[in-house]
């Protein structure tokens, strides 16, 4: 199962826990799923960390590594312009356009809004972690 994880539920898994957490642990720890991402929403959560958590840069350093071995990396050609008032949520939907995904999980209101890109629902941590449980 492939999933693509939005910037504030990678930001919830690393710093408050919870279902987030849950979650980033089925990709990094169980293997259990596959995590997709891009470039642009790695910059955009160490961007966060470091100014609104006050990451050193060594500690951001180690996410990014974390990160990056492993989860799956796509490069999108196409941004879409899907909504208006947040580039960084399009680029989370940039990402499902390059591989066929299963879920978006987000918390996000903008893109949860949507409910369904390129085929691909957007859902809550929590509604994927009852998903998760039932298929067991």
């Amino acid at each position: 199962m492939k999933v693509i994880l939005d910037t504030n539920i990678l930001i919830s898994a690393l710093i408050f826990g919870g279902k987030p957490r849950n979650i980033l642990e089925l990709i990094i720890v169980e293997k259990k799923i596959t995590g997709i991402i891009s470039r642009a929403v790695i910059d955009e959560l160490l961007g966060v960390l470091e100014m609104k958590f006050k990451y050193s840069h060594n500690q951001l350093i180690k996410v990014e590594k974390l990160i990056e071995e492993n989860f799956v990396m796509v490069y999108p050609q196409k941004i879409p312009n899907i909504i208006k008032n947040d580039n960084f949520d399009n680029q989370v939907l940039a990402i499902a356009n390059e591989l066929k995904i299963d879920y978006i999980i987000s918390g996000d209101n903008h893109l949860l809004k949507i409910k369904v890109y390129n085929e691909v629902p957007i859902i809550t941590p929590h509604y994927f972690l009852n998903i998760i449980k039932c298929s067991k």
